[in-house]
């Protein structure tokens, strides 16, 4: 008889892990260009190490920002995070910052434009991933391990004595296709040393579990059992976190800013890059037609994405909409190959505002539409 049974791990990082202060320093000053040229096109790679911060990239705007300002800037974000003192190790505060910041190549730039229309930056293929699994429609194992990050990091506002960097997994086993057990938990979470290991773990079981898990539908929390193991800071006592301990790097965690092991990716970083690059706005707009599809569908129970362009073409080469469950293949529905193209991205989902820092904080998807002063966030969410 065939075994149906398997086991699927995802996995999530808190904003304090050092790739993701680099993705967040390259969106910070990736919305800096765009709230002074919202035609900026930028290209902003983050290396935090030690105690020092590089910025590199290319970047064309009207308006050209001092690296002054840049670095007011970018050490408001490092504090924001959480490294605002020494005693945690990194500090935006005293940090060092170097810059290395070209102009756009002329070539790439001439590609892009073409007579006011605006071409794929690069070529490239970007998968987009929907969900009924969760309330978020995103995929329950990266649901689960972000949730505990979610907990875990927050909880620092209500005092719980943890610092910036963290790291979570969730083991789910399935039968038949559908999740009915967790089977692990690994949660890895840097604190104070006026906390101690079995703290820790006591502090995890009192608050960080019972609110994570009661958060939940009463489906989700009956996968949590007395069987669920919990691995809660295995490698022993994490006082030193962040860049101090290990370098970051922007577009590191490109599985993390996905859908985690449940959906392939193309390759392409999301941060730093302004939206005509495809790897960031088609990659937005193939989670917003996973979604659509997903609910103009009741029989789909996932919905799968690709699309695919060539740098310097308007129009996609190639896309796809399928349920991976099913193998049911769907068409583009309302939508038409023009709504596929950059212009047409950027317009509709309003890709050209400063709202990216925000993305690389939160997370790229599952994050429920909001507007700021007029300023529409995560629009790739709504359907």
């Amino acid at each position: 008889m065939k075994n149906t049974s398997y086991l699927w791990t995802s996995e999530s990082v808190s904003p304090g892990h050092p790739d993701k202060v680099a993705d967040q320093l390259s969106d910070s000053v990736l919305d800096a260009f765009l709230a002074a040229d919202p035609h900026a096109k930028v290209a902003c790679e983050v290396m935090v190490k030690g105690r020092t911060v590089y910025i590199a990239g290319e970047i064309t705007a009207e308006t050209d920002i001092d690296d002054a300002h840049l670095e007011t800037i970018i050490r408001r974000t490092i504090c924001d995070i959480g490294y605002n003192a020494d005693d945690v190790g990194f500090n935006g505060n005293t940090c060092a910052i170097v810059f290395d910041i070209s102009h756009q190549s002329t070539e790439i730039n001439t590609a892009v434009a073409k007579d006011g229309i605006v071409t794929a930056g690069d070529q490239g293929i970007m998968f987009g991933y929907a969900s009924r699994e969760t309330p978020t429609r995103m995929p329950l194992a990266l649901y689960l391990s972000k949730e505990f990050i979610t907990e875990g990091y927050g909880g620092r506002e209500r005092g719980y004595p943890f610092r910036p960097d963290m790291k979570s997994q969730v083991s789910l086993l399935f039968d038949e296709g559908r999740a009915v057990h967790v089977d692990s938990v690994v949660f890895s979470i840097c604190h104070t040393e006026a906390l101690t290991l079995p703290m820790l773990r006591e502090l995890f079981y009192d608050e960080v579990l019972p609110r994570v898990v009661g958060k939940q539908s009463e489906e989700i929390q009956r996968l949590f059992t007395d069987t669920t193991r919990y691995f809660i800071n295995p490698a022993g006592t994490w006082n030193i976190g962040g860049p101090v301990s290990d370098c970051g790097l922007t577009g590191r965690k490109i599985v993390v800013d996905q859908y985690g092991a449940d959906c392939e990716i193309g390759g392409g970083a999301f941060s730093g890059k302004d939206p005509s690059k495809v790897d960031r706005s088609a990659a937005y707009m193939a989670r917003h037609i996973a979604l659509r599809t997903l609910a103009a569908n009741d029989e789909a129970t996932s919905i799968k994405v690709q699309l695919a362009y060539a740098i310097g073409e308007e129009y996609p080469v190639s896309h796809r909409i399928y349920d991976p469950t099913s193998g049911r293949e769907y068409g583009l529905a309302a939508l038409t190959p023009h709504d596929l193209t950059p212009s047409a991205i950027i317009h509709q989902l309003g890709l050209q505002a400063p709202i990216y820092l925000a993305t690389a904080h939160r997370g790229h998807f599952g994050i429920a539409p909001y507007e700021v002063n007029g300023v529409r966030h995560f629009a790739w969410e709504q359907y």
